[in-house]
């Protein structure tokens, strides 16, 4: 089942925030370092677990992994008992999660933002078509003042015109139609 886009984006967004509290702590060195970057990879895990998303899920579980291997005395890469330095190679260990878990979020947040910039940009078309050919006016756009009037709007439009209805499909490919109705929500706010 598809997930609303915008959620995801949301989520995504909330978890670099997250992320960037724990760069901070590593970054100066604090001694919270640890319990929160175990913190932020649970809450990265539960997240791809709900999602069902497990290639994500093995990669989180496996930074988690290596870092706890660390902390057992063991270098996960050597396998060797660790006999100096172990808070350095904790460190390090540490900071290549972090690097991973970055790549991963800015991947998943750049393509679901791609997905809605692509819907935007086709609605738009649509919308400012609609007002040159006068199907739609400024009282029109004030008048749909919540989703469900959006909603309403736009089903009778794919129900009335081919075009906007082969539009729709393609729109429903990536993203389900609490995002295109959120996203004429958007389109109209910026016309008014």
């Amino acid at each position: 089942m598809q997930e609303l886009i915008h959620f995801t984006v949301q989520k995504i967004k909330e978890l670099l925030e997250h992320f960037n509290d724990v760069q901070a702590l590593y970054l100066s060195k604090s001694f919270d370092f640890d319990a929160r970057l175990d913190v932020f990879l649970n809450e990265v895990l539960e997240y791809f677990r709900t999602k069902g998303n497990t290639s994500h899920e093995s990669e989180v579980l496996k930074i988690m992994n290596m870092i706890s291997t660390v902390k057992r005395g063991f270098n996960p890469i050597k396998m060797e008992k660790i006999m100096t330095g172990r808070r350095e190679l904790l460190g390090g260990f540490s900071f290549n999660g972090m690097e991973s878990m970055y790549g991963i979020l800015m991947e998943i947040y750049a393509k679901e933002n791609k997905k809605l910039d692509d819907a935007e940009e086709l609605i738009s078309g649509i919308i400012v078509s609609l007002y040159q050919n006068g199907i739609l006016d400024d009282e029109k756009l004030k008048d749909m003042n919540s989703i469900p009037k959006i909603e309403r709007f736009w089903t009778s439009l794919v129900e009335q015109n081919t075009a906007i209805s082969g539009i729709n499909k393609k729109l429903r490919l990536t993203i389900i139609p609490e995002d295109i109705y959120i996203i004429l929500e958007k389109v109209f706010l910026k016309l008014i």
